[in-house]
C-alpha cells in the first residue's frame, strides 16, 4: 500500500475480528470508514467522530453520517466553547469534584472521564440543542483510546429506544472503538512521520548552494514546484500554489502552482484596508471553484507582518481546514518557513545585482551551518565567522557575537551559548586555536562572548530585542556632552526610526553613563506587558560587560532572529565596528543582516532538532548499555554497584547511592555508592531521625532537592560528609513494595533536576530495582548451596547440647563439626584454628542475655551471619555504638524461638483461617498469657529477670492478635512483681503485666504471667463475655502440654484437640536456625539487629518498671513451686519486702 492507505480492521459481532478491507487515503478516509462500520454494526441513525489534540486541547476532524457536513463545524465550535468553560473554571478552582453531563455537556465529561456515555433517555440526561434539533432519544458516547491517550471521541444517536444496542453490543462497540483509535493512532503515527520525511525533503532541496543569479529565477521556480509536488504527497492536498509580492508590493504574481485547474496568475488589492490573506483565498476560491477545490489555509512566507508571499493549500474535502492532523499542520507551517527563506535569500536577494556578493556569502554560510552533524554550537561559530567576511561588503564587521537564549525555571532569563569572532585588534578578544578539517586554525573570539549563562537583567538589551523583535543600533560613548548621531548609523532608513539614550548601568544599579541608540521599525514581538513608563528608555546596557569589553568604542547593531514569531526570539546577533575604523552601519547591511538572521534562525532550529534527536539516541543507547550491564550480573554486590554507577552515568551525576530498607521499614543502611562507598555502606538511619529517604519510602515517588543546605530532609552531617549541594532520590519498587532508594547527588553546584532527567532515571531504577531483587534470591540460593558444602555452626546454651549431644557422632559423620565451649578449651580459639576460607559461620547467640553483646564482639570477625536468642540484654545505646564502630559486613538479626513454636504457628493458621475462632474474637473481652517454669531464677539469669528473659515470648505470642506498640498498661496497676524464698539476685523473679488493647472498635483486657520457681504453665487463653448460664466461652492453646481446648460452644463441652503428641520435642530452637540457614532475611520472626532494637523498647520500659518496684520495695514473695498471690498483703522478707505496700489486686 502507499503512504495514506490503510487496512481497516472491524469487528462482526459474535464472530470475531475479521479484516474489512477498505482503501482509504489520508486521514478524513479513515475516519469515513471508522464511522461507516460503526454505523454498520450499531444500527445508528447517526454517527459522529471527532478527534482530540491533548497537547493543545482542541477537537478537530468532524466526520459524521446522518447529519449534514455543513453542522459539524457548528459543532465544533460548541465543543470547543465546552472544554473552555470547563478548562476556566478549572484553572479558577470552580470545577465540582464530580464532573457531571449537565455540568460542561457530554462532551467535556466524556473528554474528562474517558468513560463510556450511555444515555438512554438523551432528552433528560443531556438536553443539548443537537438532541433536540434531531429528535435522538439515546445516545452512546465511546472514547478513544490508545494507553493514557485520548486520541477522539464516537457518538452513536439513536431516534428510536428500540435499536439501543445490549450489553454484549455495547461491548462489540467499545472493541470496534478500540481497534478503529489503534488504526487512527497509526494514521496520525503515518502523518507525522510523511511530515518528517516531506520537512526533510524540503528542507535538502531549498537550502543548497545557490546557482548564477542570471538563471536563479528559473531555477527558482524549478525548485519550489519540486517543493510543491513534495509538500502535496507527505501532506495529503489536493492542491498548491506560491504567490509572492511584486515591487512595491500593490500585487501576488503567482510563482507555481500544482492544481488541476489554473490557477490566478496576479491578484491585485483595491481596498488596502482588506488583508492579504483574505483576497488571496477568495481570488484563489473562485478561480478553483470548478474543480470543487475549497482554500485549506494560506501561510505568509517570512514574517507574518511583512511576508515575501503566501502559500495557498486546497482540498476537495470542503471541511479539510479543521480535518488535517496536527503534524500535517505544523508540517505546512514549516514548509511555508522554509519556503519565504528560500524567497528571501534566492529570489529576492538575487534579483538585486549589488547583492551577488551578499547572496553568495549567505549561501555559503548556509551550507556551513547546515553542515551534516552540526550542532548549535557548531552553527553560531560558522555564522560569527561569515559575519566578519572582508570580502563581502555587507559583512565586513570589526567583531560578530551570536546569543542563544534561554529561560530558567524561575524565570531568570540567561545566555545559554554563544559564539563570536573578531578581525581587528582592537577587538578586546582571547585567542582561541580549532582543529578540524586536517588543519589547525587560529581565531579572536570577543572577551564578553566566551560567558555563557550569564544572567540577563530584566531590561538588558538582548531582552528587549529578542522581546520585540526589533533591530537596535548602539552607538558609542560620546566624547562631549551630546551624542553625534552620526556616528551611529550613515544613510537614510527607509523605515520608521526612534532615537532615545540608553543608560548603562552597573550591577548595583548606578548608572555610568549615556549612549544614543536608534530603534528601527515597530516592535513585533511579544513584550510580556514590560513596556518602560513614559519617560523611562526601553533597555539598559550591563556596566560590567559594556566596560571590561571595551565597548564604550564600539558601534553595535542588535538583531534578533528565531523561526517562531508568536514568541520570544530564540538569540540576537551583534555585530558592528570599532570607533577607529572608517565605517559605519547602514541600512544595506541591516537588510542583509536581516536576510542572514532568517537563515541562522532556520539552521539553529535544524541543529536543535539534530542535537535533541542525537541526544535522545544516545540516551536510548546509554539505557540500553546500562541494561544490559545491570542484567549481566547476578552477584548482589557487583549489581548494586552496577546500578550506582550506572544511574549516576545516566544523568551525569556526581554521585549515585543505593541505601536498602529494614524489613520493618523503620529504618534503611547503605549499600552500594559510585563513589566513597565504604564511607557510604556505614551509613544507616532510623524513622526517629527525619530524612527524604523515609519520604520516598512513604510516598513512592521521587524527591527533588535542589538545595541540600535549606531542606528539613537533609541531615547537615550528610550533606556535609559527602559534599551533596543537590539530589534527586528515587524509589526503587520491585512487586509493588519499595526495597529501597536511589539517590543521584550533585556535589560541584546546585541543580534542579528536569522532569525529562527524572523520568529518564525513574526507569532505569525499576529496572534497577528488579536486577537488585533478582540478585537477593540468587544470593539466597547460592548461599543455600553454599552452606550445603561448607557450613560450620556455632551453638550455645543447654539446649544445644540436650539435642546434639546424644547424636555428635552421627553428626560429626556426615562431616559437620562441633566445637563445645569450655574454659579449657575455649569454642572461639577452636573455630579460629581449623576454620576453613570457604566455610560459612553462622553463630547462633543464646547463651544469657547479659553476655549477648560481649559474644557477639567476640565471635564477630569470623562469622558471616549472628543470630541472636532475645532477649537482646544489652541496653539500645550499647548495641548502637557497637554497630557503629563495627567494619561492617556481617549480618546480625534477632530472633524468638517462640515465633517458631508449632503451636504458635497452629494458633497464627486458626486466628486467620478457621471460621468459628475468627467469629468469637469479635466477642473476646480478656487474653491472658502465662509463661511459667517450676526451675528456680539462680545464677547470672537472677540478676536479668523474668521479665528481660519471658515476656519477649509472651509478646511473640500475643503479636498474632496486634501490635506491641498498641498495648496500654492498666493505669492503676500495670506491673506487679514478685520474688521466691531464697533468691539470691536483685531482680524480679515473677511479674504480672496488666494492660489493654484495641481490637474491632472494642478494649480488650490483656494479663500477661511470666515466672521462676513457679509451676510450668506455658498457655494463652482468650475469653468472652460471660454467659447467663455462668461460664464464660474460651478458647486454650496450651504449649507445654501441647493441646489446643475450644469452650466456645455453650451447649457443648470443651473440645480438646492434640497439637502436638505426648514426648514429641518442641524443635522450635531447630527451626528457628532452619530458617536463618535457608534465608538471611525470612518473613516472620527473624529481625535485623536495628528492628530488634526498636522492638525490644517496650521490654526496656516494662524493665525500668520493674526496678523502681523493687526499689520502692513493693514486690511479693512466694514459695517454690507456688505463685506470688498479688491479691494478698505482701510477704515481709530478708531480702527487702516491704510489707506495708499498697495491695495488689490479681483476677484468676
Amino acid at each position: 500500500m502507499g503512504r495514506g492507505d490503510c487496512v481497516l480492521a472491524t469487528y462482526d459481532a459474535g464472530a470475531g475480528m475479521h479484516p474489512q478491507l477498505e482503501s482509504s487515503s489520508g486521514l478524513a478516509g479513515v475516519l469515513r470508514g471508522v464511522v461507516a462500520d460503526i454505523q454498520h454494526a450499531s444500527g445508528a441513525d447517526i454517527v459522529s467522530i471527532f478527534l482530540y489534540e491533548e497537547a493543545s486541547r482542541t477537537y478537530y476532524a468532524p466526520v459524521a453520517i446522518g447529519q449534514p457536513q455543513e453542522s459539524l463545524l457548528d459543532s465544533l465550535a460548541d465543543m470547543s466553547q465546552q472544554l473552555h468553560r470547563y478548562l476556566g473554571d478549572k484553572q479558577q478552582g470552580k470545577v465540582p469534584d464530580e464532573v457531571g453531563i449537565h455540568h460542561y455537556g457530554s462532551t467535556v465529561w466524556l473528554t474528562v472521564t474517558r468513560q463510556k456515555l450511555v444515555a438512554l433517555d438523551a432528552p433528560s440526561e443531556i438536553d443539548s440543542t443537537f438532541i433536540r434539533r434531531y429528535q435522538v432519544q439515546s445516545t452512546i458516547g465511546l472514547p478513544l483510546l490508545s494507553g493514557d491517550r485520548l486520541l477522539g471521541l464516537v457518538y452513536l444517536n439513536y431516534r428510536t429506544r428500540e435499536r439501543v444496542p445490549d450489553e454484549a453490543m455495547l461491548a462489540e462497540l467499545e472493541r470496534r472503538a478500540k481497534a478503529a483509535a489503534t488504526i487512527i493512532q497509526a494514521v496520525l503515527a503515518d502523518s507525522e512521520r510523511s511530515a518528517l520525511e516531506g520537512l526533510g525533503r524540503l528542507t535538502s532541496l531549498l537550502t543548497g548552494p545557490i546557482g548564477d543569479p542570471e538563471t536563479d529565477a528559473k531555477e527558482l521556480r524549478r525548485l519550489l514546484s519540486i517543493a510543491l509536488a513534495d509538500l502535496l504527497l507527505a501532506s495529503d492536498f489536493d492542491a498548491a500554489a506560491i504567490y509572492q509580492f511584486a515591487a512595491q508590493r500593490m500585487s501576488l504574481e503567482l510563482v507555481t502552482a500544482h492544481a488541476p485547474v489554473a490557477a490566478p496568475p496576479r491578484v491585485d488589492r483595491h481596498d488596502v484596508s482588506e488583508p492579504w490573506e483574505t483576497l488571496l483565498s477568495k481570488a484563489v476560491a473562485a478561480g478553483t471553484a470548478a474543480a470543487e477545490l475549497h482554500v485549506v489555509a494560506t501561510y505568509p512566507l517570512g514574517s507574518a507582518d511583512e511576508p515575501h508571499g503566501f502559500l495557498v493549500v486546497l482540498s476537495r474535502d470542503p471541511l479539510a481546514t479543521v480535518r488535517r492532523p496536527p503534524a500535517t499542520d505544523l508540517f505546512l507551517k514549516a514548509s511555508a518557513d522554509l519556503i519565504g527563506a528560500a524567497l528571501a535569500s534566492r529570489l529576492l536577494i538575487a534579483g538585486l545585482e549589488h547583492s551577488n556578493r551578499l547572496l553568495g556569502a549567505l549561501g555559503d554560510m548556509t551550507t556551513a551551518m547546515l553542515r551534516p552533524g552540526s550542532g548549535q554550537q557548531d552553527v553560531l561559530d560558522a555564522v560569527a565567522g561569515h559575519l566578519t567576511d572582508a570580502s563581502v561588503p555587507e559583512f565586513d564587521f570589526n567583531f560578530a557575537t551570536v546569543y542563544l537564549l534561554d529561560e530558567r525555571a524561575d524565570g531568570t532569563a540567561v545566555v545559554h551559548m554563544a559564539a563570536g569572532a573578531a578581525t581587528s585588534s582592537t577587538i578586546i578578544a582571547t585567542s582561541e586555536t580549532t582543529k578540524g578539517d586536517g588543519h589547525t586554525a587560529h581565531k579572536r573570539v570577543p572577551r564578553w562572548a566566551l560567558e555563557e549563562e550569564r544572567e540577563l537583567a530584566a531590561d538588558d538589551v538582548l531582552l528587549y530585542v529578542a522581546r520585540t523583535r526589533q533591530a537596535a543600533v548602539v552607538g558609542a560613548l560620546a566624547a562631549g556632552v551630546e551624542s553625534d548621531r552620526g556616528d551611529v548609523i550613515t544613510g537614510s532608513i527607509p523605515e520608521s526610526a526612534t532615537w532615545i539614550d540608553v543608560p548603562v548601568v552597573w550591577s548595583d544599579g548606578t548608572t555610568m553613563a549615556h549612549v544614543a541608540a536608534c530603534l528601527i521599525g515597530e516592535p513585533k514581538g511579544q513584550e510580556d506587558g514590560r513596556r518602560p513608563a513614559r519617560g523611562q528608555p526601553p533597555f539598559t546596557l550591563a556596566g560590567e560587560v559594556f566596560q571590561s569589553g571595551g565597548h564604550a568604542d564600539l558601534i553595535r547593531i542588535f538583531l534578533p532572529f528565531g523561526s517562531d514569531p508568536t514568541r520570544i526570539a530564540s538569540g540576537v546577533l551583534e555585530v558592528g565596528y570599532h570607533r577607529s575604523y572608517e565605517r559605519r552601519p547602514d541600512w544595506g547591511q541591516i537588510e542583509a543582516l536581516r536576510a542572514a538572521a532568517a537563515q541562522v534562525a532556520m539552521a539553529v532550529e535544524t541543529a536543535r532538532l539534530y542535537e535533541d534527536t542525537r541526544r535522545h539516541g544516545q540516551q536510548l543507547e546509554l539505557s540500553a548499555d546500562i541494561s544490559r550491564a545491570i542484567a549481566s550480573s547476578i552477584d548482589l554486590d557487583q549489581t548494586l554497584r552496577l546500578v550506582a554507577q550506572n544511574l549516576a552515568r545516566l544523568v551525569d551525576a556526581s554521585l549515585c547511592q543505593i541505601a536498602l530498607y529494614e524489613e520493618d521499614r523503620e529504618g534503611w543502611f547503605g549499600a552500594a555508592a559510585s563513589d566513597q562507598e565504604d564511607l557510604w555502606r556505614r551509613q544507616h538511619g532510623e524513622r526517629s531521625e527525619p530524612s527524604f529517604l523515609f519520604e520516598v519510602l512513604d510516598h513512592g515517588r521521587p524527591v527533588v532537592i535542589e538545595d541540600t543546605s535549606t531542606s528539613d530532609l537533609v541531615s547537615p552531617g550528610y550533606a556535609r560528609t559527602f559534599g551533596v549541594r543537590s539530589l534527586l532520590a528515587l524509589p526503587l519498587v520491585a512487586d509493588g513494595q519499595s526495597i529501597g532508594a536511589a539517590v543521584l547527588a550533585e556535589r560541584d553546584r546546585m541543580r534542579a533536576f528536569t522532569t525529562e532527567e527524572v523520568q529518564r532515571a525513574q526507569g532505569l531504577a525499576l529496572q534497577a530495582a528488579v536486577a537488585i531483587k533478582n540478585a537477593r534470591l540468587h544470593a539466597l540460593a547460592e548461599e543455600e548451596r553454599h552452606l550445603q558444602k561448607d557450613f560450620v555452626l556455632i551453638g550455645f546454651g543447654q539446649w544445644g547440647q540436650k539435642a546434639y549431644h546424644p547424636k555428635e557422632e552421627d553428626v560429626r559423620g556426615h562431616g559437620d563439626a562441633f566445637y563445645w565451649d569450655s574454659p579449657a578449651s575455649p569454642a572461639h580459639d577452636q573455630l579460629e584454628r581449623e576454620l576453613e576460607s570457604s566455610s560459612y559461620v553462622i553463630t547462633y547467640v543464646a547463651t544469657p542475655a547479659a553476655t549477648h553483646l560481649p559474644t557477639v564482639a567476640l565471635y564477630y570477625d569470623l562469622s558471616d551471619v549472628i543470630l541472636i536468642e532475645k532477649p537482646l540484654g544489652a541496653p539500645p545505646e550499647a548495641y548502637r555504638e557497637f554497630l557503629d564502630t563495627a567494619p561492617g559486613g556481617v549480618e546480625i538479626v534477632a530472633a524468638d524461638h517462640y515465633y517458631f513454636k508449632l503451636e504458635v504457628r497452629l494458633l497464627q493458621l486458626l486466628l486467620t483461617e478457621e471460621r468459628t475462632l475468627r467469629d468469637f474474637l469479635d466477642s473476646v473481652e480478656e487474653i491472658r498469657i502465662e509463661i511459667l517454669e517450676e526451675q528456680p531464677l539462680t545464677g547470672a539469669a537472677a540478676d536479668i529477670g523474668v521479665i528481660a528473659d519471658l515476656i519477649p515470648h509472651a509478646f511473640a505470642i500475643i503479636s498474632l492478635l496486634t501490635p506491641i506498640d498498641h498495648i496500654h498498661l492498666d493505669a492503676e496497676s500495670p506491673l506487679l512483681v514478685g520474688r521466691h524464698e531464697g533468691m539470691q539476685g536483685q531482680r524480679e523473679s515473677y511479674a504480672r503485666m496488666n494492660g489493654s488493647f484495641p481490637y474491632h472498635g472494642r478494649h480488650v483486657r490483656l494479663v500477661i504471667d511470666v515466672g521462676k520457681g513457679a509451676e510450668n504453665a506455658k498457655w494463652i487463653k482468650l475469653s468472652g463475655e460471660r454467659r447467663a448460664g455462668g461460664r464464660s466461652p474460651s478458647y486454650k492453646f496450651d504449649f507445654g502440654r501441647g493441646e489446643a481446648i475450644d469452650g466456645t460452644q455453650a451447649t457443648v463441652r470443651a473440645a480438646v484437640r492434640r497439637i502436638r503428641e505426648p514426648g514429641v520435642p518442641d524443635n522450635a530452637h531447630l527451626n528457628m536456625l532452619r530458617h536463618v540457614i535457608e534465608k538471611r532475611h525470612p518473613a516472620v520472626g527473624i529481625l535485623s539487629i536495628r528492628e530488634a532494637i526498636r522492638a525490644n523498647q517496650r521490654v526496656r520500659d516494662l524493665e525500668a518498671m520493674a526496678v523502681d518496684l523493687l526499689a520502692r520495695g513493693q514486690w511479693t514473695g512466694y514459695a517454690i513451686g507456688t505463685r506470688p498471690a498479688f491479691d494478698a498483703a505482701p510477704t515481709a522478707s530478708t531480702s527487702g519486702g516491704n510489707a506495708n505496700a499498697p495491695r495488689a489486686r490479681a483476677r484468676t
